[in-house]
């Protein structure tokens, strides 16, 4: 747990300074995510060098036309994304494998830049602070699933795909959510009315931690206990930051309407 809070540590001031730091440094801090967190999530499902280069690129594309243009930047560098796609598909030729490139290749842009290209909307739209909100949000409740967790245990939550995580550690990590999210609400950074900060805190509980165990299932059939080793015994970003990626239209939505 040490070394856990190290990293929280040493992470929360660099992260704070790129997300207040102005729409490139933004588009700097997410697009470095987008691109590690996507080499990982390729290296999982083994899949060769060309198409993650051309995802990684696309996804880039994605994120620096939505911090220029924010929403139709964000619909044209996904419609970018599919035609680079479909033409790397076309180019490899007939090999009974093109299915499967198509519908991994949009899975990982779906799954991280263009998640993440809702976050910088929101930062667009409702300031810096309510992003960085997010951010504290979501590490609440990765925080408080992994205390609770490990001084209560008990049964496990799904024990076929992560056998580590534990009820409790749900339950505390959404407790500490809410309590983080309503602090927010206190401060300004969020929305202050009840409603939308119980819809912000409900759906970061549930949506940080479904998304993780979508991210433990392709660690599972890959037989990798960690997406990567770049963080260490912390595994790679992925690891970090995908109770993060499927947060973005929900917490769009919710705070920019």
């Amino acid at each position: 747990m040490g070394s856990r809070l190290l990293i929280v540590i040493t992470g929360i001031p660099i992260v704070f300074l790129a997300v207040n730091g102005g729409a490139i440094s933004r588009f700097l801090l997410f697009g470095l995510i987008s691109v590690l967190a996507q080499a990982e999530f390729f290296r999982l499902i083994s899949l060769t060098p060309a198409l993650p280069l051309l995802e990684a690129t696309s996804g880039l594309v994605l994120l620096f036309s939505t911090t220029i243009f924010g929403e139709r930047g964000l619909l044209v560098g996904l419609g970018f994304a599919e035609i680079v796609l479909a033409a790397h598909i076309v180019i490899r030729g007939f090999d009974g494998k093109g299915y499967q490139r198509f519908a991994l290749g949009t899975v990982s842009l779906v799954y991280i830049p263009f998640s993440l290209a809702f976050l910088l909307l929101v930062a667009q739209i409702r300031g810096a602070m309510t992003l960085f909100g997010i951010l504290v949000a979501v590490w609440a409740l990765d925080i408080g699933a992994y205390l609770f967790g490990m001084a209560i245990r008990g049964p496990r939550l799904a024990p076929v795909i992560s056998p580590n995580k534990t009820i409790s550690g749900a339950v505390g990590g959404t407790l500490v959510t809410f309590a983080v999210v309503w602090a927010l609400g206190l401060y300004g950074i969020f929305p202050s009315d009840f409603l939308r900060l119980a819809l912000l805190a409900g759906s970061i509980s549930v949506v940080g931690q479904l998304a993780d165990l979508f991210e433990s299932v392709f660690k599972r059939e890959a037989g990798q206990k960690d997406s990567g080793r770049l963080l260490g015994a912390h595994g790679g970003v992925l690891d970090r930051v995908d109770s993060l990626l499927l947060m973005g239209p929900i917490a769009f939505l919710l705070l920019t309407t």
